[in-house]
């Protein structure tokens, strides 16, 4: 049985259409984080001159009121320089036995505030001392409480 083949013709490829990339968004975070980054800068450099201040009272007199806002301010202070400098995600990873894997990865974004959350502790250190010691008071009086 032959097969008859009339007009061959070459198939033409159609170029598929280009992605466009939507730059109205794009604009829009970097205006926005512009725009954060700079209120960002006033309200850690409020925080940090607060966290200073509190840290002299705590010098002057010993007082818990003043040991607990001083610690809710560096509370404040390092979830705010934290959350800015550095970046959570999560990885699923099988491992060579084929054992599923999820791995925590924290990338840091910003040196800058870094070094600005490792200055205060630095400067501070004494005062977080004995915010520490008290720590450990309150969980040993927890403890005898339970």
């Amino acid at each position: 049985m032959d097969i008859k083949i009339n007009n061959i013709s070459p198939t033409t490829q159609i170029p598929e259409p280009e992605q466009v990339k939507d730059t109205a968004g794009d604009f829009k975070f970097v205006l926005t984080s512009k725009l954060e980054d700079t209120g960002l800068a006033e309200r850690l450099n409020m925080m940090m001159q607060d966290i200073v201040q509190q840290g002299q009272r705590i010098s002057k007199r010993n007082d818990i009121k003043d040991m607990q806002r001083y610690r809710v301010l560096i509370k404040d202070f390092l979830n705010e320089v934290v959350s800015r400098s550095h970046e959570f995600s999560r990885e699923n990873f099988l491992d060579r036995k084929g054992r599923h894997r999820v791995y925590g990865i924290i990338r840091q974004v910003d040196d800058e505030l870094d070094a600005l959350a490792q200055e205060l502790v630095k400067d501070e250190k004494d005062n977080i001392g004995i915010l520490a010691k008290i720590g450990q008071i309150e969980g040993l009086l927890l403890d005898i409480f339970t």
